[in-house]
């Protein structure tokens, strides 16, 4: 399915080192406030007058440069963005997250609270689906199912439980309250992944669900957190059982290879 893998056995050695640069810097980013040098770049800009939100784009920016270095180093300098599906069609990819969402979007306006037009909503709704996408489906995913290194279905599993992972807060405030935060997006994790090698890798496809989806939860103010409450869940769930519709019905009319 999908084509994968999309490299032979000799270049498994520069997967495996792709994978590793981009969970290092992954890693990485969510240490960087222990860092001296890191932290004192952070008081500096701070000292400039750069707020808080811009400053934090720091994790962004080095997860996309990150996921650029390590699809170079697996697939390829001149295959660095095919390899990450950013060659794929973004008007398919887009009509098919404009579809999809499209229940989300319209039992989220029923369901609002309020609607938010901030500067976290933006983020949330444009750049952190384009950078998770791009780092926990393009490149963990991907040049692992790709690179011939793992099965997709333990990879998809393994890289959901990470996304997971990154929703909650790995310190004393953690407790029994989060294991919804931590579920929902393990689950939707894993079926992101599905739906970007069903769509043949098209990055486009997930970015746009990514987005169509957290833009309805953050611009209506459904929920406070990924677990979310009835309502909010019901949208989640129309969405979700249409995506799945559709991608099975693209599925059906799309010849296919045998799963690698």
């Amino acid at each position: 399915m999908g084509g994968e893998p999309l490299l032979g056995p000799a270049n498994r050695p520069r997967a495996l080192l792709a994978l590793g640069l981009a969970l290092g810097t992954l890693v990485f980013t969510r240490l960087r406030g222990e860092v001296g040098f890191y932290v004192d770049i952070h008081l500096w800009l701070q000292e400039l007058g750069v707020s808080e939100p811009v400053r934090n784009l720091d994790t962004s920016l080095l997860l996309v440069l990150a996921c650029l270095a390590a699809a170079a180093i697996a697939y390829g300098p001149r295959r660095t963005l095919a390899g990450l599906g950013l060659t794929g069609s973004l008007p398919r990819g887009l009509a098919f997250a404009a579809i999809a969402g499209l229940p989300m979007l319209v039992l989220g306006f029923i369901g609002r609270t309020t609607v938010r037009c901030d500067f976290d909503t933006l983020r949330g709704t444009v750049i952190a689906p384009f950078v998770e996408e791009l780092c926990f489906r393009a490149t963990l995913v991907g040049i692992a199912v790709r690179g011939g290194l793992a099965p997709f279905w333990p990879t998809t599993i393994l890289a959901g439980l990470l996304f997971g992972a990154m929703h909650v807060p790995w310190n004393s405030s953690l407790d029994s309250q989060h294991m919804g935060v931590f579920l929902v997006p393990t689950a939707g994790g894993v079926w992101y992944a599905w739906i970007l090698r069903a769509h043949e890798w098209n990055l486009w496809t997930t970015i746009g669900l990514h987005a169509v989806m957290n833009g309805a939860w953050m611009v209506f103010a459904l929920a406070p957190d990924a677990a979310g409450g009835l309502w909010a869940n019901l949208s989640r769930a129309a969405t979700i059982g249409l995506g799945t519709w559709l991608t099975l019905r693209h599925l059906r009319r799309t010849p296919r290879i045998a799963p690698g």
